[in-house]
């Protein structure tokens, strides 16, 4: 008979830690930046559920141009399908994640391990680590299909059953779905069957088509297109794969005996296997170390680590490591609602309410929206247009948006400054306010002097019967990406309408490095230098005109970190 894991004991543990951790993350949520990658998965979802292009696959991902499978945006077309708001879809996501932390102690009663307070602790922060908490991305729903992924396959190397490991074939295919990080399992997967499985003749190439099978129907523009883009390194793939099956047969005898052996063997393999393999994938995709990519290891080893552990620390210190988790939880929300000066993803849908409310379109918004880390709010704003048919062209100043305190706000409130309610002491403050720039035009220059005349296209985003909403995402000025990917340094050149006095230009941080406004004896033509960095969104320069007599209007450019030129 096996012993009865340490800690919170048999069969109230995945009682324990579901409820424990969705009481944290929905008492303490911290809510979700803007995101690019969020923006582009909300308009995926819209044109699945509005739209006509629907190509069963879900965004391109970093990492060799794969596409990713469609879990996630099926989850937000739910979203779109029924009405619901921005939050639903953070609940959703706490709601998976209190899952997926269920069934932890299910993995580790496969390894008569220990799925104590400080199995949670090891678990838990590395788990939001990877997944990017709070950001709502395709990684979000990852860590249930992870763990499955793991209970599936460990209960399999401890009993080779065949059921088991189909099982584990469905739950991984599951996991490559959501990312595509995740088929650095599939090796591994494939020595543990090897090794492991009583009948591995019948049991691989089953295990193998329910994998496929299942990829091909949850996302058949995926995986055609993927099938594609490995097709070029198919020898290379099927000689990986060779040699896992090799390891797997050979290591048969090795792994034969005890089956509670078999199952820690796996799972200290596989934690190696995440060092290894999941630290290469990552510097070979170009992004260094990103935490995402170790997602994979990190059940099998919290768990490990802790079975390492927890004899050699007591209760108490383990139930101290738990509650300097839930206190750095709890120290990341208070954080964000009491330093973060950026709008949230559930604060933009009160924005997008009141600018659609007033029946603008998003090609207004693109044009003529200003302020902090303005794209990224145009971006999310291009997701929350109603689906109505509206045309752009209802506004032609410039719309200041500005997230601030209650507090900060001036008495008496200047008649031209609209107030929408945040949660919390927060307000977005909306400014209209005439703009001195044609913002139908600009010119950009290459540092060799080479320039040429680009448009500030609106009608791209025109909705009609026939439009792609996806095409909205990460939307800069067309081409500019591809035509200044290696300059060092770029130059904008703005007309201006004469105006006296003209109203000062201030510029806000934004990803590109470095916009700089050049002193001139023109007052027509103004120019802004900029530095291109890896995330430079080729938008327009993110600058404010402030009226300089205007000294409520000053002081809250100036505290949401308004920078004047020359």
């Amino acid at each position: 008979m096996t012993r009865e894991p340490q800690g919170t004991a048999g069969r109230r543990a995945p009682l324990a830690w579901f409820v424990g951790t969705w009481a944290l993350l929905a008492g303490f949520r911290a809510h979700a930046p803007l995101h690019l990658d969020t923006a582009r998965d909300l308009l995926i979802a819209r044109d699945c559920v509005l739209g006509t292009h629907c190509p069963g696959a879900g965004p391109r991902s970093s990492f060799a141009g794969l596409m990713q499978g469609t879990t996630w945006s099926r989850l937000l077309e739910l979203r779109e399908h029924w009405g619901w708001s921005v939050a639903a879809i953070e609940h959703a996501a706490d709601l998976l994640l209190a899952c997926a932390a269920a069934l932890v102690p299910l993995v580790a009663r496969r390894l008569d391990a220990p799925a104590n307070g400080l199995t949670w602790a090891l678990w838990f922060p590395a788990t939001l680590l990877t997944i990017g908490y709070p950001r709502l991305w395709n990684p979000t729903p990852w860590p249930l299909a992870l763990v499955a992924t793991f209970l599936a396959l460990l209960h399999a190397a401890r009993t080779g059953s065949a059921a088991a490991f189909l099982a584990a074939a469905a739950a991984l295919a599951l996991a490559v779905d959501v990312h595509v990080a995740a088929g650095v399992l599939v090796p591994f997967g494939l020595f543990v069957a090897a090794a492991a499985s009583r009948r591995p003749a019948l049991v691989l190439p089953a295990a193998g088509a329910i994998f496929v099978g299942v990829l091909a129907l949850l996302s058949p523009g995926a995986f055609a297109e993927n099938h594609v883009i490995l097709a070029p390194y198919a020898a290379a793939g099927l000689g990986g794969l060779s040699l896992a099956l090799a390891a797997g047969l050979l290591a048969r005898r090795w792994l034969a005996g005890a089956e509670l052996r078999r199952a820690r063997i796996v799972a200290v393999l596989a934690c190696f296997h995440g060092l290894v393999v999941l630290t290469l994938l990552s510097l070979a995709s170009g992004h260094g170390l990103d935490p995402r990519y170790f997602a994979p290891a990190v059940t099998p080893a919290a768990i490990v680590a802790s079975m390492a552990l927890s004899s050699r620390v007591s209760r108490r210190v383990q139930r101290v490591f738990a509650g300097l988790v839930v206190a750095g939880h709890v120290g990341l929300w208070a954080v964000q609602r009491a330093t973060d000066p950026q709008f949230r993803l559930v604060e933009a849908e009160e924005v997008a309410r009141e600018l659609y409310g007033r029946g603008l379109a998003f090609g207004d918004l693109y044009r003529h929206l200003r302020g902090p880390r303005a794209f990224d709010l145009v971006s999310t704003l291009a997701a929350l247009e109603p689906a109505d048919g509206r045309a752009a062209g209802h506004e032609a100043r410039d719309l200041l948006i500005v997230r601030t305190t209650r507090d900060s706000l001036p008495t008496p409130l200047p008649p031209d400054w609209h107030v929408v309610e945040l949660a919390g002491a927060h307000v977005a403050v909306i400014v209209a306010a005439p703009s001195t720039f044609d913002w139908t035009y600009l010119e950009v220059c290459r540092s060799d002097g080479d320039c040429w005349q680009v448009a500030v296209d609106v009608a791209r985003f025109a909705q009609g019967p026939d439009m792609q909403w996806a095409a909205r995402a990460h939307a800069g000025l067309a081409d500019l990406s591809r035509r200044l990917a290696r300059e060092a340094t770029i130059r904008y050149r703005l007309q201006r309408r004469a105006s006296r006095p003209a109203p000062r230009v201030v510029l806000f941080r934004d990803d590109c490095r470095g916009w700089q406004l050049e002193a001139g004896d023109s007052e027509e033509v103004v120019a802004f230098t900029v530095t291109p960095g890896p995330r430079c969104r080729w938008w327009l320069p993110p600058l404010v005109e402030v009226d300089v007599r205007d000294l409520a209007l000053s002081s809250l450019v100036t505290a949401a970190g308004g920078n004047s030129g020359p």
